[in-house]
């Protein structure tokens, strides 16, 4: 019996080369914030930013105790604030006319409470702080007030201004205080200023002595 010769497995053809592809690598392009630049304003901002990101959390977190943190801290601005300039913050009892002249005891108050009778036409007070002053050493009241005043000399205040003050070898003090004023009038608004020269006594609480008109002129 013949056996069939053997089949000899088809023999592979030989490998062809592969081809070596060449890849050119393009420039990486840098972003806007990849720049030397942003990277130096993120390393600034960031950890402000993150700062922010807790505080938040943490008002989130405890909203009783922040509460509490805000108060006070308002309560010591106010604080501080009312000590050093003697108002509130927030324009809370601010008036823009507030003024010192030579201190408090120097008649400071006085002279203040004197030119804001005058302003707002308050007869009572201005004769009550006129007492015991002569015709001679201060105007009359109420002729003042129809002059001068914001509600019958149809004035507006508009600033009030220390220009000098002065401590006199008898231990008074003379004040020189200027009052900028407007009005309306038939040929349209006008200013002017009146320019008043106080006398007070430090040693009796800085009472007022003497109360002068020096002049009262329009300005430019």
């Amino acid at each position: 019996m013949i056996s069939p010769s053997p089949t000899q497995p088809p023999q592979k053809a030989p490998a062809s080369e592969e081809q070596k592809v060449v890849v050119r690598a393009t420039p990486h392009k840098r972003r806007p914030g990849e720049t030397p630049f942003a990277l130096f304003i993120k390393a600034i901002f960031r950890p402000i930013i993150k700062l922010f990101y807790y505080l938040i959390r943490a008002i989130r977190m405890h909203k009783l105790l922040t509460l509490v943190v805000i108060l006070l801290l308002i309560a010591s601005i106010s604080a501080t604030t009312y000590v050093t300039t003697g108002s509130l913050p927030f324009g809370i009892g601010h008036d823009p006319f507030n003024f010192q002249v030579h201190g408090g005891d120097g008649g400071g108050s006085y002279v203040q409470n004197w030119l804001y009778a005058l302003r707002d036409g308050d007869l009572a007070k201005l004769e009550l702080l006129q007492a015991g002053l002569s015709s001679q050493q201060a105007p009359d009241p109420s002729q003042a007030i129809s002059q001068f005043s914001q509600s019958q000399g149809h004035l507006t205040w508009t600033s009030i201004n220390l220009i000098a003050d002065y401590s006199q070898p008898d231990g008074t003090v003379d004040s020189f205080v200027s009052v900028e004023v407007s009005g309306n009038g038939p040929g349209g608004s006008a200013k002017g200023v009146i320019v008043w020269h106080f006398i007070t006594d430090p040693a009796a609480q800085g009472r007022i002595l003497e109360i002068d008109l020096v002049s009262f002129r329009p300005v430019s």
